[in-house]
């Protein structure tokens, strides 16, 4: 610090006294635009409170750990990690979830469950190229609900979200579904090696933090299928991994077949492979399958009625478990006030498929400039136990995204 301000005495007048804009992806709130700002973020938390949900605060600055654990890789990739005098790495926190779990688990003692907390506050990610609406510090105001499993607790979620936006006066906005469950359903079901499972859940992860679904295992999945089925020999496969195009494939390949497990080779580890799950056959087919059934599940989006009728009649052996929780969702949203035909169902919806377990839902405010995406949220049952806790594990929650929300306002000519 002292040889910055040396050399800052030592600049020429006019660099020395030029102005110091922002840091790229912040912005200041005069406070005209904070007041407005501020109403929202108070009406929203008056409304968790009134429902039921304790007010609670966590730290900014968190271990690094925590997030990486189970943040998935749409956020752990943009964490804005921080210097430290200490051996632990140590970050701004790119949400509030994983804060508000660690609470939950180091209170001393454990709390009543249901645990219902709202929270709000300043949260960090990077963004490349920062611009329009999309920050790199902005503020998240929303609830988490541990200790309740169900689609009952998953609309209680979804319905405060949206009762919660339109007491601002935003009344055009649609619910947006997905089921997490759904995918990870049909890849048990097709029976995968659990290392390949896990690998598709990864590519999958990582492909939906660049915002695509799950089409976006379908080349990966073609690929591989082809290498299995042409039937190369173990020793033509192995180089193959390094030098894969496709770094969907490689990573996939990386999973089934390590450089070096103990003593054995690249080859040798393959011929068991091929003696233990009929490489070459069997799992060349069932990954023709699995890219068969994702496809189709990917297709089906629209009014939630139509889609559940679609998925009962086309698919519905592929994953009955998660149909049965979508129509008890949609029943329950129902109760809640929020008609089927006004919630989307999108099950090509991969959002957070590396933090998510089941349901996960985004908002979008309709507006005469566009829409405008101000919330996301989904269920996330087994943080606490990834974080070493043996108390229940099942969690859902949503933030909503404040400014964001107060663009969506200024757009739909609310004032607050």
């Amino acid at each position: 610090m002292t040889d910055l301000l040396n050399a800052m005495k030592d600049r020429p007048g006019p660099l020395r006294d030029r102005p110091v804009g922002p840091a790229r992806g912040t912005r200041a709130w005069p406070p005209g635009d904070f007041q407005g700002l501020l109403a929202i973020e108070r009406s929203l938390m008056d409304g968790f409170i009134g429902a039921g949900y304790q007010p609670l605060r966590t730290p900014i600055l968190e271990l690094t750990e925590l997030h990486a654990r189970k943040s998935g890789a749409g956020v752990v990739s943009r964490l804005f990690e921080v210097s430290d005098l200490g051996s632990s790495p140590l970050c701004l926190r790119p949400e509030l979830t994983a804060g508000i779990v660690r609470a939950y688990v180091e209170a001393p003692q454990p709390p009543p469950l249901p645990w219902r907390v709202c929270a709000s506050g300043p949260v960090f990610r990077y963004e490349p190229d920062p611009a329009g609406s999309r920050l790199r510090e902005f503020t998240q105001t929303g609830v988490e609900l541990l200790g309740a499993a169900g689609p009952a607790a998953d609309a209680e979620m979804i319905a405060l979200a949206c009762h919660g936006l339109e007491r601002l006066g935003l009344v055009a906005i649609t619910p947006r579904i997905g089921h997490v469950g759904l995918i990870l359903e049909i890849l048990s079901r097709a029976g995968l090696p659990g290392a390949a499972a896990t690998a598709l859940v990864e590519m999958l992860s990582a492909a939906a933090a660049d915002g695509k679904g799950i089409q976006a295992l379908d080349s990966a999945l073609l690929a591989l299928a082809n290498w299995l089925k042409a039937g190369l020999a173990a020793e033509e496969i192995v180089p193959a991994v390094a030098q894969a195009d496709d770094q969907g494939v490689d990573r996939l390949f990386r999973q089934l077949v390590p450089r070096v497990v103990g003593r054995r080779s690249g080859p040798e580890i393959i011929h068991r492979l091929r003696e233990k799950w009929r490489l070459d056959r069997s799992l060349s087919q069932v990954l023709l399958q699995v890219r068969d059934s994702l496809g189709l599940v990917a297709s089906l989006r629209g009014p939630a009625r139509r889609v559940l009728t679609r998925l009962e009649g086309e698919s519905a052996s592929l994953a009955p478990d998660a149909l049965a929780s979508l129509h008890s969702l949609i029943k329950e949203l129902a109760r809640r006030g929020l008609d089927p035909d006004r919630v989307e169902l999108d099950l090509g919806f991969g959002r957070g498929i590396g933090f998510y377990t089941q349901t996960i839902f985004e908002i979008t405010a309709q507006t005469p400039a566009g829409p405008i995406e101000v919330c996301g949220g989904g269920r996330y049952d087994g943080l606490a136990g990834s974080l070493g806790s043996d108390r229940d594990s099942h969690g859902v929650g949503f933030a909503l995204g404040l400014e964001r929300v107060h663009e969506a306002c200024l757009a739909a000519g609310v004032t607050r």
